[in-house]
């Protein structure tokens, strides 16, 4: 075999390279960091220029560095293979997303990362990263479920470990954030409720602080607006905000029973379509006779009377796949820009908004994308909702 060349100093390239790497996984250069110039590794290690362009080279071969052109050489955590270790989901048990928390669980197999439930109904959202930071975690995932956390905890974990909010930002930190088009899905709805010929058009389902909420409003004021139609405020029918535990639909009942009632209800979480609906079927009407319904969401499939119900979907394998994607991305280089992902949605139309039965489209199946082991269930595998026997949403229980 050949000996590797060496530099008038008497060291090679090779031991050049394994001297950043050490220095690297010593925390001397964090990873997106820029390695000193050409010039100062020259003068540092005593060797030719083609010897440190060589080792830097290697080192970004084996993993441990990235050329930037025209910026430099930033430090890496090293190959896929050596990132290891108990990423948090963190949200509540209860409502956690259920789709999303087992698609990541697959998405990570073979990577050395491992998705560990952290319950934020138990330790609150604050003391839960706190909770992963403390146990060693590399990184967590966040479903927020307070408007409003307390920045100053926040960001002291988040010097100890990589968060990445999911679905809606956690105010007042920057973060990495996966979320989807809530305004163009949002607009989208309105304007397929009006391509079938309805003209009063509520708007129901929870509206709080948060703001894929208020771009999901917006969306729908902006389909309004495409097909000439004026919003009125006396169709902003929401039925729950912060704090409530149940849903109040006292004001959309007494809108139901006004002679220019609404002729259709856009509702901004499907988990809140079935109170509205019982409110649709209390007030004597049908559905989608009298009043079309449709929402945003396409978690668990909803049946109404004999209609499937009509909603913009997320592809909750691609939501994953992406957040697979930064996560990596972010424990290679903790110091880079936050990321931003938008995902695009999808209409799934079904008989609930009105369209003929050749427009309907159909929905994955909810067993279908739980089949490795649900650690929670809906009670049954579809809500139904009849106007002779009213239910309510079935909770989500612990197998």
């Amino acid at each position: 075999m050949a000996e590797e060349p060496r530099d008038e100093s008497g060291r090679g390239y090779q031991a050049i390279a394994d001297e950043l790497r050490d220095q690297i996984r010593a925390g001397l250069y964090l990873p997106g960091a820029f390695l000193p110039t050409e010039r100062e590794l020259q003068e540092t290690f005593r060797v030719s220029r083609s010897t440190v362009r060589r080792a830097l080279s290697a080192l970004a071969e084996s993993g441990w560095a990235e050329v930037k052109p025209k910026r430099g050489v930033a430090a890496k955590l090293g190959p896929a293979q050596e990132i290891g270790g108990n990423v948090a989901f963190i949200d509540h048990a209860d409502v956690v997303n259920e789709r999303l928390f087992f698609g990541l669980s697959r998405a990570l197999q073979g990577t050395g990362l491992h998705l560990i439930h952290v319950d934020s109904r138990v330790f609150g959202v604050e003391g839960a990263m706190e909770y992963a930071a403390d146990q060693g975690f590399v990184a967590a995932f966040v479903w927020s479920k307070v408007g409003f956390p307390d920045t100053e905890r926040v960001r002291a974990v988040q010097r100890r470990l990589p968060l990445i909010a999911l679905d809606h930002g956690l105010k007042g930190v920057s973060t990495d954030l996966i979320t989807e088009d809530n305004f163009g899905g949002a607009r989208t709805i309105a304007n397929h409720l009006a391509n079938q010929g309805r003209r009063r058009i509520a708007i129901s389902g929870m509206m709080d602080m948060l703001e894929i909420n208020h771009d999901r409003f917006s969306g729908f004021l902006s389909g309004l607006f495409d097909n000439g139609l004026t919003p009125r405020p006396r169709d902003f029918v929401f039925c729950m905000t912060s704090g409530y535990e149940s849903p109040d639909t006292e004001l959309l009942a007494k809108r139901l029973g006004d002679p220019d009632r609404p002729d259709a209800v856009f509702v901004l979480q499907d988990m809140l379509v079935p109170p509205v609906v019982e409110a649709i079927f209390a007030a004597g009407l049908r559905v989608p006779e009298d009043v079309a319904v449709a929402s945003f969401g396409g978690e668990t499939p909803i049946a109404i009377d004999d209609v499937g119900l009509t909603t913009v979907a997320i592809d909750w394998s691609e939501f994953a796949k992406e957040c697979v994607r930064v996560l990596q991305s972010r424990l290679r280089t903790p110091l880079e820009t936050f990321d931003r992902v938008v995902l695009t949605v999808s209409l799934v139309v079904r008989g609930s908004c009105g369209a003929p039965r050749d427009k309907w489209g159909t929905l994955p199946s909810f067993r279908a994308d739980v089949a490795s082991g649900p650690r929670w269930r809906p009670q049954s595998d579809q809500v139904h909702l009849r106007s002779d026997t009213i239910h309510s949403t079935p909770p989500l229980v612990p197998l």
